[in-house]
């Protein structure tokens, strides 16, 4: 065990060295080295206590032993099956890296770093201007900090929905084909490890179909792949869970439901009948997904940690709401982000109710954009009122400057 530390440890410091060769500005590289510092603290010691304190029962041990014994073929990645996946990349892994499960856990480490510049980088498009104080907010709010650290799909999940935000946010204020390419792979990618993240992603895009600025032509194609797309993911969808009528939406919701309410955060789910049912859950269901645990619903420190985390994003959500205005719905991306926001709510409020600490973990990948899209409209607002006093200011210290003048040619 102490060797297979050493290992990881060695490898944590070749990543991190590596770092000085990305090809960014000093700046950016100064900010990825004091996370990655973090990372890896968090990675090689914290999560020591949590795998402790869960031993026998984390799939990231899982995962890397069945992944040594079963050997790699092209032909065992199976498109949606994340599991599978997990298992055929781990052994493609083990041909190329040392045999070091802490090593494993640092290289899914860097790939959940990797992905939170990607959201970084993505909202830098967004402002037209570079402030890497959101970077660091992102890097260290600590869910996204432990949860894209683990051996698991998690931190390539989120790697995926980075790519396809990073290339809607660029499509849209550039309308250039290495952006919507970038989202493609980005929907491909989260797809291929979670099959129901295909309509999940493509869903919010119906806020796109028309943009001036693409021109006609760019619109059609960008219609045609969404429409496409949209159809391809969602009949994967309905074979693999057998879902031909409405029965089957009921039946396949109850199984799912039942199946993640088992654990020590375990909660009661209700069972549906009716369609209607299913409907009158949701909203329940959508802010579990969102914002719970809430603080004293989870006893322990992970529980406790994650609950007032979720405080404090719903109350940055209420002084969003209070400064948001008109003007900032009309900007098609704040309102993409929000369409993203509620579908994904919409189906993991069905899981998350099962299982209160699933739902800080499958709430990863959807994070980044919650934060940022509540962090803008809180910041703007305020930013708008300091420029408008800022105004103010100069206003008046020039018409200071005129009655000066004046007096002084009387």
């Amino acid at each position: 065990m102490m060797d297979d530390y050493l290992v990881g440890l060695f490898w944590a410091l070749v990543l991190g060295a590596s770092i000085l060769l990305w090809p960014v500005s000093f700046v950016h590289k100064r900010a990825l080295l004091n996370v990655w510092g973090v990372k890896i603290f968090t990675t090689l010691g914290i999560m020591l206590a949590y795998e402790s304190r869960y031993e026998g029962q984390l799939d990231a041990v899982r995962y890397y032993h069945e992944s040594a014994m079963n050997s790699f073929a092209w032909q065992n990645f199976e498109f949606g099956e994340g599991t599978t996946n997990i298992f055929n990349f781990l052994s493609l892994y083990n041909m190329v890296f040392p045999d070091s499960y802490h090593a494993m856990k640092v290289t899914f480490a860097m790939l959940g770093m990797i992905a939170v510049y990607i959201f970084y980088r993505a909202a830098v498009l967004f402002l037209q201007r570079d402030d890497i104080r959101i970077f660091y907010v992102l890097a260290l709010y600590p869910t996204i900090l432990f949860w894209s650290s683990i051996l698991g799909k998690d931190p390539l999940l989120l790697l995926g929905v980075s790519f396809y935000t990073y290339g809607i946010v660029g499509w849209r204020k550039f309308g250039k084909m290495q952006y919507l390419l970038w989202g493609a792979f980005g929907l491909w990618f989260s797809s291929f490890m979670r099959l129901w993240y295909g309509p999940i992603l493509l869903a919010p895009l119906i806020v796109f179909v028309i943009n001036k600025k693409n021109g006609i032509i760019k619109n059609l194609l960008f219609i045609v792949l969404i429409v496409g797309s949209f159809v391809v993911t969602l009949t994967l969808f309905s074979e693999r869970f057998s879902i031909e009528n409405t029965q089957d939406i009921i039946a396949q919701t109850n199984k799912l439901s039942k199946n993640f309410s088992g654990g020590g955060s375990a909660q009661a789910v209700n069972s549906f009948n009716s369609p209607a049912q299913l409907l009158a859950f949701m909203p329940l269901g959508m802010f579990t997904a969102l914002f719970r645990p809430l603080p004293g619903e989870i006893l322990n420190p992970f529980g406790l940690i994650a609950g007032f985390e979720n405080l404090f994003v719903l109350w940055l959500l209420v002084m969003a709401i209070k400064q948001v205005s008109i003007k900032d719905l009309k900007e098609p991306l704040i309102l993409w982000a929000i369409a993203f926001i509620i579908t994904w709510a919409a189906i993991y409020g069905f899981v998350s109710s099962g299982n209160l600490g699933t739902a800080v973990r499958y709430r990863l990948p959807v994070l980044p954009i919650l934060l940022s899209l509540l962090l803008y409209l809180y910041f703007k607002s305020s930013y708008q009122i300091s420029k408008i006093k800022s105004q103010d200011s100069k206003i008046l210290k020039n018409k200071k400057l005129i009655l000066k003048i004046k007096n002084l040619k009387n």
